[in-house]
Order: C-alpha cells, then sequence, then structure tokens
C-alpha cells in the first residue's frame, strides 16, 4: 500500500463515520506536490462510488483561502457552492424576472445582501464535506481562519479537510499557528501524489495528439526529468505540457512528424521551465544558456562565472537532456514561459533549417556541419562537398548563415579537416567578404553583429574564442555596415514617396523590428535631401504635426540607439532649413510655426549637438570581442 492509499484509507474512514467530528483532518505537503490533484482524485472517486447506490450523492464544496482578505468572501464561496442554482447563470436569469417579488418578501438572491439566508446556510452543511484549500496563502492572519474553519467543525458539525504547505506558511505567524492548529486539526496527513499517474492524467488532457504520443514515448525519460530538481512540482508540470502542446499547435507540422526533433524538445523544455518556473533561470538566462553552456564546454580555462556555473549544474542535473541543439530556439522558449506568446513564423523558419525536423537532404549545408559530429561518414562528404562548392560560388551571403560557416570551418581544421585548401582563414575570408562587397550581394542584418553577439538561429558560433574568429567577425562588421549604407541609400526614396502619399506610413519612422519597411532602428533620413523632406514637414507655411511628432519619437527613442547618429549633421540641417522658411512666412504662421519647432526641437537638437561616437580601430574592435568573450566566461 503506497502512502496516498494509506491516506485515502484514512479519509474514507473519517467521512464514513455517523457521528459528530472531532476535529479537522489536514493535508500537507509542499507547493506543487500534488495535493489539490489528490483531493480532486479522491472525492471524484468517492462521489462516482456513492451515486452508484445514491443518484443524489454531492460532491465536496471545496473553496480557496487563495488571496482572502475577509472572511464574508470565504462564507460567499461556500454559499455559490452549496446552492450552484442560485449563484450561477440560471440566477441572473431569475434575478431579473423576480428582483422586485423577492425584495418585497425580505429575501435577496445575492448572498452578500442576506445574511440570514447566508448563516442558515452556514448551519446546515451537517451531510457535505467542506475542504479549504491553500491555507498559507490566505491573506487574513492564519489564526483568525482557523478559528473561522473550527465553527463548522464545532458548531456545525461539518467534516472539514484542510489543504496547506506549512513550509509557506509566513514566517511571522508560526508560533501562534501551531499553537492554534493543535485545537483545530486533530490529523495531519502527507500526501505527494505518484509522479506516473499524475502526467498520465494531464498527457491525456493535451489537444495535439503527437504531443501525447510523445510523451508516452518518452514516459521514463520525462519523469526521470521532472524529478531531478528534487523539488517536483505538479503545478509547474502541467504548465510546461500545456506550453509544449501549444507549441507544436502554432508550429510547422513537420514538427509534429519527427519522433526525435519531439522527443529532444519535450525533455529540453521540461528542464529549463521547471527551472524557469522555480527561479532556478529568468527569461534573459533562458535566450543565452545555449552560449552559456558551450562556452562550458569549449572554454574550461579561468575562473568560473555565474553563467557558467549555471550551465554546469543544468548539464550535470539534467543529463538526459540535449543541451548542444534544443530543436527549437532558446528565444522562443523564453517568450513562451514568460508571456505564453509564440511568434510563428519565427520559429517555423529556425524549423525548416532543423536536420531532424526537415531531414538531411533539405539542410541547409551549414546548419547541417554545424552538427558534424552527429553525422555518419557518407552524409559527412555530401555535406562537405555542398559547403565547398557555396564557398567557391561565394552563395553564402547571410551574415550570421558565414559566420557559422566560418567557425565550422576553424572547428574543423582541430579536427584535420581544411576545407579551405590550405589557405589560411583570415585570409580566406577576408577576400570573401570584400567579393561580397563588390557584388553587393552581402545581406544587412541590423543588430545580428552588434559587440556581444554570440550566436544566430538560436545556435553559438563555433569556433568564437579564437583570435581568427573575432578578426573575420570584425571584417564582417564593416562591410555589413557597408551594406547596410548602400540599402539605405536605395531604399529612401521608396520611404519619401511612402510619406508623400500616405501618412498612416508616418510610424515606419520610428517602429522596428519585424514588419514590411520599418526604420526606427535604422539609419535612412540622411539619404534624403533636406528640402525634399522640408516640402513634408512644411505645408502652405502650416507645419505638418503627426510627421514633426513621429520624427521627434524616432529621435527621442534614438537616445539609447547610436545607429542613428548618421543622421544628426541631417537633422541639424533639416531644423535650420525649416527655421528659415519660417522666417518667410506671414503672420500669424510664422509666430505660431517657430514656437511649434522651437518646442519640438529643443530635445531632437540636444540629441543632434552631441557627438557621434568615433568607430573603434580594428585592434579596439579585436579587444572588445576579446573582453566579451571573457565576460562571458
Amino acid at each position: 500500500m503506497t502512502n496516498n492509499d494509506s491516506v485515502r484509507a484514512y479519509l474514507d474512514y473519517c467521512l464514513d463515520q455517523s457521528g459528530d467530528p472531532d476535529f479537522a483532518v489536514m493535508l500537507e505537503g509542499p507547493w506543487g506536490s500534488g495535493k489539490s490533484f489528490f483531493i480532486e482524485q479522491y472525492f471524484a472517486d468517492r462521489v462516482d462510488s456513492a451515486r452508484k447506490g445514491s443518484p443524489a450523492a454531492k460532491p465536496a464544496i471545496r473553496v480557496s483561502l487563495f488571496g482572502v482578505t475577509d472572511v464574508a468572501e470565504i462564507e460567499s464561496e461556500i454559499f455559490a457552492k452549496a446552492h450552484p442554482w442560485l449563484t450561477g447563470a440560471p440566477a441572473n436569469i431569475i434575478n431579473a424576472v423576480i428582483s422586485k417579488a423577492a425584495t418585497f418578501y425580505g429575501v435577496s438572491l445575492d448572498p452578500k445582501e442576506n445574511r440570514k439566508l447566508l448563516q442558515e446556510t452556514m448551519r446546515n452543511l451537517t451531510k457535505r464535506v467542506l475542504v479549504f484549500d491553500d491555507l498559507e496563502r490566505c491573506s487574513l492572519p492564519i489564526v483568525e481562519v482557523l478559528g473561522f474553519i473550527n465553527r463548522f467543525v464545532e458548531q456545525g458539525k461539518t467534516k472539514v479537510i484542510v489543504i496547506a504547505s506549512e513550509e509557506d506558511m509566513p514566517a511571522q505567524q508560526q508560533e501562534d499557528y501551531k499553537a492554534r492548529k493543535e485545537k483545530v486539526i486533530g490529523k495531519t496527513l502527507r500526501v505527494a501524489s505518484e509522479p506516473g499517474a499524475v502526467l498520465d492524467i494531464f498527457a491525456a488532457e493535451l489537444k495535439i495528439p503527437e504531443a501525447r504520443r510523445a510523451i508516452a514515448a518518452q514516459r521514463q525519460p520525462v519523469l526521470a526529468t521532472f524529478a531531478a530538481l528534487g523539488r517536483p512540482n505538479f503545478r509547474s508540470l502541467r504548465a510546461i505540457l500545456t506550453d509544449f502542446d501549444r507549441l507544436l499547435e502554432v508550429a510547422d507540422s513537420r514538427l509534429r512528424a519527427s519522433e526525435g526533433a519531439l522527443a529532444a524538445l519535450l525533455l529540453y523544455m521540461l528542464a529549463v521551465g521547471m527551472e524557469f518556473r522555480s527561479n532556478g533561470i529568468d527569461a534573459a538566462g533562458l535566450r543565452s544558456l545555449s552560449d552559456d553552456i558551450r562556452l562550458r564546454l569549449f572554454r574550461r580555462e579561468g575562473p568560473e562565472a555565474p553563467e557558467r556555473q549555471r550551465a554546469r549544474v543544468l548539464t550535470e542535473r539534467y543529463p538526459l537532456v540535449n543541451w548542444q541543439d534544443p530543436v527549437v530556439p532558446p528565444t522562443s522558449l523564453a517568450e513562451l514561459f514568460a508571456s505564453g506568446t509564440v511568434r510563428a513564423t519565427e520559429l517555423n523558419e529556425h524549423l525548416l533549417r532543423h536536420p531532424l525536423v526537415v531531414g538531411l537532404a533539405a539542410t541547409p549545408a551549414w546548419r547541417a556541419m554545424w552538427g558534424f559530429s552527429d553525422l555518419k561518414a557518407a552524409d559527412y562528404a555530401k555535406v562537405r562537398a555542398e559547403l565547398v562548392k557555396q564557398l567557391n560560388e561565394r552563395s553564402i551571403v547571410h551574415p550570421g548563415e558565414l559566420l557559422h560557416v566560418v567557425g565550422s570551418t576553424l572547428r574543423l581544421r582541430q579536427y584535420g579537416d581544411d576545407l579551405l585548401g590550405g589557405a589560411e582563414p583570415t585570409t580566406y575570408f577576408q577576400a570573401y567578404i570584400d567579393d561580397l562587397g563588390r557584388a553587393d550581394t552581402l545581406i544587412a542584418y541590423p543588430g545580428l553583429l552588434d559587440y556581444g553577439a554570440e550566436s544566430f538561429d538560436g545556435l553559438g558560433y563555433p569556433g568564437r574564442e579564437t583570435t581568427e574568429f573575432r578578426s573575420i567577425l570584425n571584417s564582417l562588421r564593416t562591410a555589413e555596415s557597408a551594406a547596410l549604407a548602400r540599402k539605405m541609400t536605395r531604399e529612401a526614396p521608396a520611404l519619401l514617396e511612402r510619406l508623400r502619399q500616405n501618412p498612416e506610413e508616418y510610424a515606419a519612422l520610428y517602429e522596428a523590428g519585424p514588419g514590411a519597411h520599418n526604420y526606427g532602428s535604422l539609419p535612412i533620413l540622411h539619404n534624403i535631401a533636406v528640402g525634399d523632406f522640408a516640402d513634408l514637414l512644411l505645408v502652405d507655411h502650416t507645419l505638418n504635426r503627426p510627421l514633426l511628432s513621429a520624427l521627434g519619437e524616432r529621435y527621442r527613442r534614438a537616445q539609447h540607439n547610436k545607429g542613428l547618429d548618421a543622421e544628426k549633421t541631417w537633422m541639424r540641417e533639416l531644423h535650420a532649413e525649416l527655421t528659415n522658411r519660417l522666417r518667410l512666412s506671414p503672420a500669424p504662421h510664422r509666430c505660431l510655426g517657430e514656437e511649434r519647432l522651437n518646442y519640438w526641437g529643443k530635445e531632437v537638437l540636444e540629441w543632434a549637438a552631441s557627438p557621434a561616437p568615433t568607430q573603434p580601430s580594428s585592434q579596439a574592435l579585436a579587444d572588445d570581442s576579446v573582453h566579451g568573450s571573457h565576460a562571458a566566461q
């Protein structure tokens, strides 16, 4: 007989006794240990059994004390559970029809307004069982709540079960609680639900069949991973499995078709989800977790920084998890755990490059080579040949993909395979980058190569700790900046036309991130002639206030965005142009315009007057990269 079987037997004994109760019974256990789940299952089974002999058998009245600030709230909740027909949707209809009659006879259907009816209900619960959950989470003093509960036992002769986590009782109330508890609680039973049974029930609740099958197929690894933290929490388990189900619902269907990808993702989500929900890692830590783990694997020298220590603890605590490749980008999981949202487009772009999801043949060569240690010899030869071909053709033009190729090339040299045919890597990739610049084929990807960036597509760059990699990265930064400048020059006329045609396009000046042609963080306006932009801002001697506001918002946000520094001179010239034009405006438009421009321009000119930071030298960039690497350790 398990411990929970003993608890069931004792509860049956107490609840089946015909005499009046002498005390309340407590079910005790830490948060998430399955107390609420146990009591739900216990009474569900008990009511089902009772209704076989008496269809009118009623369930227990269960009330949560979480956040309760007044005993009247508890009384109202008991009333609602005891008389659901007076408090649910039917009562709303009845109230609308007979409210006047009820008032005439002195009866209200609102339990808070009719203390007499409520008190009568409190005294008439002898054939019901009251369950008070979350005692330690009540906002009232615990002793006051226990005194209230004791009234049901001593005066109401009602059988009462209290559910609590004693280790989470407020420290300042512990002494008073212990003194009062012995007068109210006659028996304390410790509950710990069997994880396998709980897992099976939670899995059955999921919507996606593949999610349920993945859990069944990985049942033992899931249970081992769940137990690894040492503080099993069934609330967290249910939430993580629900997130897993949600992720599969929005992801490309090919993820659901891959048993290997589902198994790896499930265990990874369970491990990081348990850590996240127990405050072992926050969203920022989760986003950088893959990098931290690789830093630990490849940089064992030097003192162990907190990030590396966390990586070590996690890899040792959850040995069944594939920490090298979580299938889904950690950034997506961080967003899912923190806010419940998933960016499906970003998620699927990543998934459709993953070999476990689409198969090796459909996986880009750079992505397949990232995991070269998992490739069989024949597969490796195919991927190698394709990657060398793409390098010779200069067809790898995305900066993140190119850096992965650089890193893989450096890593493979350490294993005796030279993809470059004897060429020195720094020289080879400098020539490669120069060729992309001359052909203007390098893709500009703002923010990707910012200082401190260590990964692309959720995968850390191999070899990024080497001097060769840092040198190539600096060259690529310079080339990517030039590519972005050329791109902005090309797109500036189209932006100007958009602003001319549609005021709703003004938001593109300050909005950034996903979306068609948003320029909030991109330096583009200095490619537009000052006079042409001034024509949009001053029409018939009247300032275009919506456009002026959009421009102001752009530069307010630029206070912390050095990427727009290229527009500072342009902004000062634009302000001067508007000032000169307003001087030629007739009264009263001249004064009105100057007043509005001066008010608007104060903060903007302060930003534009500050000197733009000088670009660091190549050696300084390399030093920064070295320092950043050591800081990450």
